[in-house]
Order: structure tokens, then sequence, then C-alpha cells
């Protein structure tokens, strides 16, 4: 378990900054500079003043006086240090088992860290080179600071409210960046693509994972954690596309690098997602009035996401329909976006051990054993070559079951289980932008394969704009769903820290989609 106060953490630095040498306040640290709208040399305070800093050198810092001082003193931006509050001194590896004797899980506990490792640096030179890597969008960003990395566990609420733990990356700045003078450092927080539920599919355990969209957040300055989502690597099972599970575990991100990093954090909070955490954002932003972040979600920023807003997204419906046609023509995804829900649900509602209930009797032991084992890349082509026909995918008496709710509604004859219980859930799992709530960034290529414009984002922002939310979109004509974050990241970047700083947005070169088919 982490221990809280330790010296020398985050916020610990940040207080005893106040009371520390002038000589070390008067110079910003390397990549550092002034916040949106404040003049060069100037150090933002707590009220959103604008001062020089003035410390007595003659005075013994400690954390008791900085934190008596803090409403009166400048806080020193440029010097605030990289360290956590919580001792991270847990392994690697203990992240992602869940400790004994937790507390019983409470609304109170959400975002409660239970596991940080540190998992190293990336110096100045080593974050340039890894946004030149990502594409022009991250190249673009010129505060490329050396940033710390850290694993954590933290606690969470299922989709079904049960209590979860979820695994996560976490990116800080050394040189933590004010949004707008007053508001303190805000969050971000950032949703991953779909990567499969194999526990060695999550992202914060492979080092390079999601640096082309994390990383550039926190080179501008702004604390970062990725959640890898709870199940996935850590115990139980991953609830792929259930959208409040989803949404929450991202929400509960905010709060758990709340009480990672301590006092000096201002109350806003971005939330950015790719593909699958493209959904998981709209998910957060649909969700976050009612489940809340301990903050204040300013904006949502989906990269081609991944979101089920009726009940044949992702084409399930004609697939349930077309038993007898080939896999090999409905693209890699819709078959693994297909077994990966199917597995998903039945186990969060039967046990992990019940998790290939849904697939025919037959092709069991195989689909089970490719989920478990293998990521999302390598699953599509073993489960088309396995699985040649789309029929071995699902059970019959799911297909006939479900098939028979969607035609005819819950109580239709032939309505019966398991497709009824499904059936509840796929209707209840769509989800509702909040129009109060805060402004969504839609992104998406014309020329994208995976979830084709037509088929998913069309519907998607028809279905927000239902809801009475208005949408910013982005429509690049050239971007498939591979390249749509590294040529509209710079974009994204721009919008954010727009959000963040309360200035007017940029607008977009073209917002033309077709129609939802």
């Amino acid at each position: 378990m982490v221990k809280h106060g330790r010296p020398g953490g985050w916020a610990t630095r940040l207080l005893l900054a106040l009371l520390g040498g002038a000589a070390g306040c008067e110079a910003a640290a390397p990549g550092a500079g002034p916040g949106p709208g404040e003049p060069d040399g100037a150090v933002a305070t707590r009220d959103g003043a604008l001062a020089q800093p003035t410390v007595d050198a003659a005075a013994t810092p400690t954390l008791d006086g900085a934190l008596a001082q803090l409403d009166a003193a400048p806080v020193l931006w440029q010097l605030v240090g990289d360290l956590p509050v919580l001792a991270c001194g847990d392994s690697a590896d203990s992240v992602y088992v869940t400790p004994g004797g937790l507390p019983v899980m409470s609304p109170a506990r959400r975002g409660e860290v239970v596991r940080c490792a540190a998992a190293g640096m990336l110096d100045e030179a080593t974050v340039r080179r890894e946004l030149d890597g990502a594409g022009a969008g991250a190249s673009a960003v010129a505060a490329a600071g050396a940033v710390t990395v850290w694993n954590l566990s933290y606690r969470t609420l299922r989709g079904d409210g049960s209590a979860g733990i979820t695994s996560a990356r976490v990116y800080l700045p050394r040189v933590p960046r004010l949004a707008r003078p007053g508001a303190g450092v805000p969050l971000v927080v950032v949703g991953h693509p779909t990567t499969g539920l194999a526990d060695l599919c999550a992202p914060s355990r492979d080092a390079a994972a999601l640096r082309d969209l994390a990383l550039p957040w926190a080179a501008l300055g702004y604390p970062t954690i990725a959640p890898d989502h709870a199940g996935l690597g850590t115990e139980g099972v991953h609830a792929y596309l259930d959208g409040r599970d989803a949404g929450q575990v991202m929400l509960d991100g905010a709060r758990a690098l709340r009480r990672l990093l301590g006092p000096g954090l201002g109350d806003d909070v971005l939330v950015v997602g790719y593909s699958q955490g493209g959904g998981s954002a709209l998910s957060a932003q649909a969700l976050e009035r009612s489940y809340g972040t301990e903050g204040k979600l300013r904006g949502v920023i989906g990269f081609a996401p991944e979101w089920p807003t009726r009940l044949n997204a992702f084409g399930y419906v004609d697939l349930l329909r077309n038993p007898g046609g080939l896999t090999i023509f409905t693209g890699v995804s819709k078959v693994a976006i297909t077994v990966l829900r199917q597995y998903a649900w039945f186990g969060m509602t039967r046990g992990e051990a019940a998790a290939g209930d849904g697939f025919p009797a037959a092709e069991r032991a195989s689909i089970v054993q490719a989920v478990d084992g293998q990521c999302l890349l390598p699953l599509g082509g073993i489960l088309q070559a396995n699985q040649p026909r789309i029929g071995e995918l699902t059970d019959e008496a799911l297909r006939t079951s479900l098939l028979a709710c969607i035609d005819g509604g819950a109580g239709a004859p032939g309505c019966v289980e398991p497709g009824a219980s499904f059936h509840a859930f796929l209707q209840g799992n769509i989800l509702h932008g909040d129009p109060g709530g805060a402004p969504i960034l839609y992104i998406q290529g014309l020329a994208d394969q995976i979830l084709p414009a037509a088929e998913e984002a069309a519907c998607n922002l028809a279905a927000l704009r239902a809801d009475g939310v208005s949408p910013e979109v982005c429509s690049d004509g050239a971007a498939t769903h591979a390249t749509v974050l590294g040529r509209n990241l710079a974009h994204a970047l721009a919008w954010g820290q727009a959000v963040l700083a309360g200035t007017s947005r940029p607008a977009c070169a073209s917002a033309s989609l077709p129609a939802c088919r």
C-alpha cells in the first residue's frame, strides 16, 4: 500500500519552493514559459494576480510553514517538482495485483490509489525525439520539458456498480503549466484504443504505448493519466464497450491524479481519447454531471470514437442476420469487436469461467484461447482463420433469442435468455450526451475503414445532436483510422489548450460528413 505525506513529493516541493532561496525563483526551468496571457518573467499567484516572488532567505523551509503560507505566497509553477505526494515504492508487477484487506468500497473511495511504482524518466531530449516520431501534430509541441513516468492502480466503480481496480500510466511534467491565472494546474485523462482483453494487452505494460496521445499533453505541462480500464491487466474482466464502466474509470482517473499529486492542482479536467478511448471520453461527458470528477470537466476530445449509439453499431445486427457469411468479407474490426463484446458481457455477468458462453460450443475453446492470449492485431486474423463463417462467432441460442428481442422488443415470442438480458444491456448501454456538459471536439477521418464515418461517426453525431449536444466536428478526407490521430493532433492540442485557458477555440477546416446509414 502507498503511504501519504512523502517528503519531497510533487506538491511538497511546490510548497517548499515558496520558502526556498530566491536565486532559484528568478529563472524558469528549461522549457518553461509564461502561461497564456502572462507577461514574460511573471509567476502566477493562487488568487490569479501576477507578482514577482518574495521570500525570507532566513526562513527555514518546512512543510507546515509552507502550508500556512500557501494562500499568501506566490505559487512558483516553474519550480514545481515532478514527484508525487504518495510514496510510489511498489514494484512494477504489484500494480496489477489487488491487495488484500482493502476497505469496503464507497463513493468517497473512488480514485483511491492502492499501488504506485516509478516507471522511469524521459529527459528533454527523449521527449523531443518521441514527439518528433509521433507525427506533425506532436512535433509541433514546443514546451518539451522532461517528464517522469509512473504506473499505478486505483479504485473505481464498475458499470454494474461493483467495486473495481484499474491500472494506469501517469506522465508528470517537470514544469507544470498554469492554463489560466488563478485556476491551478489542469489535469488530462487519456483513453486508449482497443488493445484486446488479455492482461498482457494493458497499455501501461508497454513503455511506448500512448506516447503519441498522452505524452504531448504532459510535454505541454499538464499532468496526464492514461487508465487501462478495470479488468485489463488487473483483477476481473475488462467490460469492453460498456459505456458506464469506461466513463467512470476515466472520471475516477482525475480523482486518482488528485490523490497522487495533492495540493496545487486546479479544478479543470480535459478528457481525450482515440477509438475505444474516444468512446470512453464521450461516455465521461455523458456521466460527468451525475458521477463527478472532484473538479470540472472542461472539454472532451474524441479521435474516431468507438461509441455504441445504436444496436447495429459496428455492424453487429447485420452479422447476426448473416450467419452463413464469410468473416473474411466483414473486415477485421467487426469480427473482433463482436467476439470481444460478447466475451466481456458474459464474463462480467456470469463470471470469468463463463466468458465463452456466448460462442458456439464447438468454437468456444478456440475463441476463448485466442481472446485470453492475443492482443487486437493478431486476434482478428486468428478469428477469421479459425472461424471462417460468421455463425461460428455467436452461439445459436444467443443469436436467435437476441434477434427476437431486437425485432419484437422485450416480451416478444422468442425473446428469451440469454438474448433477453444481453438485449437489455445493449439498449441500456446507449448513453446520451449531456447538453449542459463539457464541449466536445469530434475528429473523424473520412478514409477510415475500421470505423467508417457513414456507419459510426455520422450516426454518433446524429445521436448527440438529438440529445441537444452540438459537437464541434473536424473531418479529414485523407485520414484513415490509423492516421487520424497524427494528422489532427495539432488542432486537438490547440483546441484543448483554448478550452483550459477559457479562450476562443480554433475552428476546423472541414466539418462535412456523410449521412448515417
